[in-house]
């Protein structure tokens, strides 16, 4: 007998019906992708927007609360991590003049922490929060490049969704560039998900030497200089890992 969905997880079923394609939501449309009767969903929603995870419009449709956010605030790694990289992105961003992004794996897919986007920088999908498939990312293929075995091949094994027609899709051909990409120390990913977009992207690594983060410029790929972009990107992943504490391991003379 299949065992009924907890309470919890009906809560939280609520809350994954929002997403940055979908901010707002009526109680009939979160009850429909929950899967949860009307009465529920009206119940639940209620308790929620109590507490402050989801707030009410003057339309009637719901989205997600400041409460959310404030708990959110308060991973202190990853908001830790965001404020030590922001000087150093910030920087990047004033090089370059092109669209920057700090990001982290979570899964199978990268999340961004921030992004820094300029008027006439190439448009691109994502936003400070977001999240995107990290097999078609330049930050997502830096951190599969060094992620565990199991979490690398679960990428590779998933479906890839071809963003372009020069998006890479075969996963022998991906798990070659990951081990190059490893190998290299930095990532060109040139029109994976934009036909006018190329992206250059390196490993942030902590103090306990693991990768944790990536940092990457997306430019317009009819003006941008990858040759130009590597240093800079790489440079500034460098200035990130020494202020998280991070020290390249001296080699001993023989």
């Amino acid at each position: 007998m299949e065992a009924r969905p907890t309470s919890a997880a009906r809560l939280l079923s609520v809350l994954d019906c929002f997403s940055a394609q979908t901010p707002v939501r009526s109680l009939t449309e979160i009850a429909q992708a929950a899967g949860l009767p009307l009465s529920t969903a009206h119940r639940l929603v209620g308790e929620l927007a109590e507490w402050g995870a989801l707030t009410r419009d003057e339309h009637g449709g719901y989205h997600l609360g400041l409460k959310l956010w404030e708990l959110g605030s308060l991973s202190l790694a990853r908001a830790s991590m965001r404020e030590i990289a922001l000087p150093y992105l910030g920087d990047l961003f004033d090089a370059t003049g092109e669209n920057v992004h700090l990001a982290v794996l979570d899964g199978t897919d990268v999340v961004f922490l921030a992004r820094l986007a300029g008027h006439r920088s190439v448009e691109i999908l994502t936003t400070t929060g977001s999240r995107l498939p990290a097999t078609t990312t330049a930050t997502g293929r830096v951190l599969l490049a060094h992620a565990a075995a199991d979490v690398r091949e679960s990428a590779l094994t998933s479906p890839i969704a071809a963003e372009t027609q020069h998006t890479t899709t075969d996963p022998e051909t991906l798990r070659a560039e990951l081990a190059d990409i490893a190998r290299a120390g930095y990532c060109v990913a040139d029109r994976q998900l934009a036909d006018d977009a190329v992206a250059v992207a390196a490993p942030i690594r902590d103090a306990s030497a693991r990768v944790a983060a990536a940092v990457a410029v997306v430019g317009r790929r009819e003006t941008t200089s990858v040759a130009h972009l590597v240093p800079a990107v790489v440079t500034t992943a460098t200035g990130v890992a020494r202020s998280l504490g991070y020290r390249r391991p001296t080699r001993r003379r023989v």
